[in-house]
């Protein structure tokens, strides 16, 4: 600020004033002139010469009052952009020139909007006054110091909640200004919570590592371990003061695994520890996230199987700085994953290999045959009869069963074999290596010989014997899936000699197994080519002689093949699946024909159609044997239905459900084969049976064997107990038709009553069987 005139003008003015007054005086008196006239001249120079002076002092207090309202407008102008609070305070002393407090001269916009305060509530009083909140003893200090000695001090201050202004915190600067202070603050409220926000986020992040559950290492550029938590030194067993700062990376992984993963053109004879450090890298410094499983060494050499996840460290620039490692230990993940594998892989029960990795395994066998130009056996070992014997002691009986079979089967071959588990009572063996077919006989032999012993189970001593299907690499198979089917196919012929016996697959069944594919192909077409038809057996009453119904028996006349027996047909239609069609078509033309021939005759015939394993288990059999008898008219009491007694044994409550369905149509229920299977009684009143069939078996030998008759005879009197209708099947003699009759047996089927004939015959033969004539014969 500008002050009025300064003494040293005044000084200046009246030198002059004097000089000019004495300069005049000597002037007159050398002239000579009169005192008077000279004090006059003297008087009149003075007055010139202040009113001179007046107008010289105007024009620069005029000067030095726009300079100073200029700077004035300076100072303002500066103080009020200024981003920060400004003010100035003067030094309020005591007698002893001690500062005791400072008076507000001057305080900016900003110092206003932070205190909250207008210039008239603060500027003039004192700084304890205006504002005794904000005044603390820590600031008074400062500021008495800063008066004192005139060093500048900078300081942050946390503003009391008390002081009630906005910012939390602000940076001030003192400077001392004549007795007095200027005092720069500006808020770093923001700053400071960001600044505390970072500190708590490296407080929190430095916790979450040190405490994290898995093991987190950091490394530089070179590969030198620079930090490590809690969790890597329990991973591995150092300390933080053993590796960081001293130790690469590196000599916690198997020198030998990271070399094995590296490129073929790193140099060995290089820095290994080097060259291991940029394979563990490689894919985090192209920048990804490089995630691979590792070999982890510890302290104490143990080897810990480890998942690591390796992430470069960047700068803003993009430039590495560094590494981190994170590794966790999947000891127990890989023992899980061994275990799921296995299971996925093997077969529960017994252990073994499963179908999925014997088709694996069996295909290595080959190329690695193929390479070496050796042999490959493959062994299909199936339980004859297991079916039975599983439905007859029970399920965990037949588990025992198959487990000891499977152990049999481990102990009769080489641990370098593969044995496995393919079906229910069905295994297989691949042995590699093989010189000549001589051996092949022997194990196949030697397989069906460790098989036989019985084996006991509680109590029961379990006769099981096995039927083995043998096919050999690259004798009779090209490649691994042939190998497997034609040792299957060989299985099979080994049943149907007998069972209990092995046999090789050959060249003649070769042409066995393209018949078989021949006849498949053209029963897939049969029914399209309306090339199957239904026969009529008559069934006789052996009370009334007369036809009192029919069984439908499947016939299939191929334009190339000739008639095709039910017996080739019939199997390969149910392995194939094609029977849930042919066997809706025969519900239906049974129905029909049935109803037809009902009508033809006048007589209230009963039909009978046999059921497959494979239809039972079809889902919409119910719905299939209503639409066929809604479709054809017949009633649901003249269609019968035939089933085997094993088929009551499988999938019980399942089967029991469906017949129960199908009883609820009016549909009867009959038991076919009756004899041949357990005979289980029990069955019967389960599954409410109308109707059994003995089998011809036991009709072909009851006249000459006792025990076969005492076996005919039992069932007809055990069935009349239980009220079930009772047929005999397969009467071929006047003699087995006696014998029958005296037994009380209700109806009898078979040649010398009249053979299967087409529906356009059946009228006729029913015509010529119905009456006692038969019967009067005999």
């Amino acid at each position: 600020m500008l002050d009025s005139p300064r003494p040293w003008m005044w000084k200046a003015g009246f030198v002059v004033v004097s000089l000019f007054l004495g300069l005049s005086l000597v002037w007159s008196i050398h002239q000579g002139l009169h005192e008077s006239q000279a004090f006059t001249i003297v008087i009149a120079v003075a007055g010139i010469t202040l009113a001179l002076w007046a107008i010289l002092h105007d024009r620069y207090s005029r000067i030095a009052h726009q300079q100073k309202e200029e700077a004035l407008s300076r100072f303002h102008a500066a103080t009020e952009s200024c981003l920060n609070a400004f003010c100035l305070l003067d030094a309020v002393r005591d007698s002893e020139g001690r500062i005791v407090d400072f008076r507000v001269q001057y305080v900016n916009a900003n110092a206003q909007d932070q205190i909250g305060l207008s210039q008239v509530q603060i500027v003039g009083k004192n700084f304890s006054e205006a504002l005794p909140r904000l005044l603390t003893k820590r600031m008074f200090e400062v500021f008495c110091e800063v008066a004192e000695t005139g060093i500048p001090r900078t300081e942050m201050y946390e503003v009391p909640a008390e002081a009630h202004i906005r910012p939390s915190w602000i940076r001030y600067q003192v400077i001392r200004l004549g007795d007095g202070l200027a005092v720069t603050s500006s808020d770093i409220s923001e700053t400071k919570s960001a600044q505390q926000r970072y500190e708590q986020l490296v407080t929190f992040t430095d916790s979450v590592i040190q405490h994290a559950p898995f093991s987190i290492i950091a490394t530089d550029t070179r590969g030198i371990i620079t930090a490590m938590n809690q969790a890597a030194e329990k991973l591995t067993g150092y300390s933080r003061t053993e590796l960081v700062g001293n130790v690469s990376i590196t000599v916690l992984y198997d020198e030998r695994e990271l070399t094995a993963r590296a490129e073929p053109a790193h140099d060995y004879a290089d820095d290994i520890e080097q060259i291991g450090f940029e394979i563990l890298t490689a894919g985090a410094s192209a920048g990804t996230v490089d995630e691979k499983e590792w070999t982890l060494i510890c302290r104490d050499g143990s080897r810990i199987p480890t998942s690591v996840a390796m992430r470069a460290v960047s700068s803003e620039s993009g430039e590495i700085n560094g590494y981190v490692s994170i590794a966790i230990d999947i000891t127990d993940r890989r023992q899980m994953l061994q275990y799921v594998t296995h299971l996925a892989t093997h077969d529960q029960l017994t252990g073994l290999v499963g179908r999925a990795l014997l088709r694996d395994k069996t295909v290595e066998a080959v190329e690695r045959a193929r390479r070496y130009g050796t042999k490959v056996a493959l062994f299909v070992v199936d339980l004859d009869q297991f079916k039975r014997i599983n439905d007859s002691l029970g399920h965990s009986s037949g588990d025992q069963i198959l487990i000891e079979a499977a152990t049999r089967l481990r102990r009769a071959v080489r641990s370098t074999d593969v044995v496995a588990r393919v079906g229910g009572d069905e295994f297989v063996v691949v042995m590699t290596d093989i010189t000549s077919l001589a051996d092949v006989e022997l194990c196949a032999s030697n397989l069906v010989a460790k098989l036989s012993p019985e084996i006991k189970i509680d109590e029961y001593l379990v006769n099981v014997t096995a039927s083995v299907g043998v096919c050999v690499y690259p004798d009779f198979a090209s490649d691994a899936k042939h190998l497997l089917k034609r040792a299957d196919s060989a299985m099979y012929a080994a049943k149907e000699r007998g069972r209990n016996q092995h046999q090789v697959f050959t060249e003649d069944m070769l042409k066995e197994t393209a018949d078989r594919l021949t006849m498949e192909h053209a029963l897939r077409h049969a029914l399209a080519n309306k090339e199957l038809s239904l026969h009529y057996q008559p069934q006789l009453s052996l009370t009334t002689g007369l036809v009192t119904g029919m069984e439908a028996l499947l016939r299939w006349k191929h334009p190339k093949l000739g008639s095709v027996s039910p017996a080739q047909f019939i199997p390969l239609a149910e392995e194939t699946g094609l029977i849930i069609s042919i066997g809706e078509w025969a519900f239906m033309t049974a129905c029909h024909e049935g109803k037809t021939l009902q009508d033809t005759l006048g007589s209230d015939l009963t039909v009978s159609v046999n059921l497959s394993p494979r239809q039972l288990q079809q889902r919409n059999l119910v719905e299939v044997i209503e639409h066929a008898l809604a479709s054809s008219g017949l009633a649901a009491r003249n269609l019968e239905i035939e089933i085997t007694e094993n088929m009551l044994m499988v999938n019980t409550d399942n089967n029991l459900s469906k017949l129960q369905r199908i009883r609820e149509l009016g549909v009867r229920i009959s038991i076919d084969d009756f004899g041949t299977g357990f005979s289980s009684f029990s069955y019967l009143l389960q599954y409410q049976v109308d109707r059994l069939k003995i089998d011809k078996s036991f009709v072909k030998q009851a006249g000459t064997d006792p025990n076969a008759a005492a076996v005919v005879r039992t069932i007809i009197a055990m069935s009349h107990g239980l009220s079930i209708r009772v047929v005999a099947e397969g009467v071929e003699t006047d003699e087995q038709l006696r014998f029958l009759m005296r037994r009380k047996c209700d109806e009898a089927q078979g040649n010398y009553i009249a053979g299967p004939v087409p529906f356009s015959e059946f009228a006729n033969t029913a015509g010529s069987c119905n009456g006692l004539s038969i019967l009067q014969s005999i």
